[in-house]
């Protein structure tokens, strides 16, 4: 099986390099390699690599940032999955889309469902509901979409190893007691 990997500069998209199988002849770019908001390039390298399976793990994650910069997360994060679920419509491929729970209000009471209701909050979430939406509508039958939350492992700040620093530095620690989460490690 050929798989062509995007963002595999990032945390996750390092992990999957670690963790994948030798059978799989596994496709690694960075954004510098393939910059998954140029619909030419997505188009290009993926007719050249012909992939079975797209993994997107390309991504704008600075969601404070992102009220600031809603252009650029909106290219990243809604513009690069569609380009590069057009181009496995035309490759015959499928696409594995990694999301966040950013698509969500965060008011729910238990852990969310797939098929719960959605409603980002902000620039982030709506640019990677943007993103799902468009994966959904190009390629209805040819995707899988995967909602993360918390990653941490190698290759990337994560709070996680932010706390863990912050323990070894300070005696006490304060964090926020408002939020949930399911930490994922991201080798698993």
């Amino acid at each position: 099986m050929r798989v062509l990997l995007t963002g595999a500069g990032g945390m996750l998209g390092g992990a999957i390099q670690r963790v994948a199988p030798s059978a799989v002849q596994l496709v690694a770019l960075r954004h510098a390699d393939l910059p998954v908001e140029d619909a030419r390039a997505v188009e290009r390298v993926v007719q050249r690599e012909r992939p079975d399976w797209i993994i997107n793990c390309a991504g704008y994650t600075q969601v404070d940032r992102a009220e600031a910069e809603p252009d650029a997360a909106q290219r990243v994060n809604a513009v690069g999955p569609a380009n590069l679920a057009r181009a496995a419509q035309e490759a015959g491929a499928r696409l594995l889309h990694i999301s966040t729970d950013y698509v969500f209000d965060g008011r729910a009471t238990r852990p969310y469902r797939e098929d719960d209701p959605v409603g980002p909050l902000n620039v982030y979430g709506r640019s990677k509901l943007a993103g799902e939406e468009a994966v959904r509508e190009i390629l209805p039958q040819a995707h899988l979409i995967v909602r993360t939350q918390w990653l941490f492992g190698v290759g990337g700040p994560n709070f996680v190893a932010t706390v863990l620093r912050l323990a070894r530095e300070r005696p006490q620690l304060k964090v926020v007691n408002d939020q949930h989460g399911r930490p994922t490690y991201t080798p698993d």
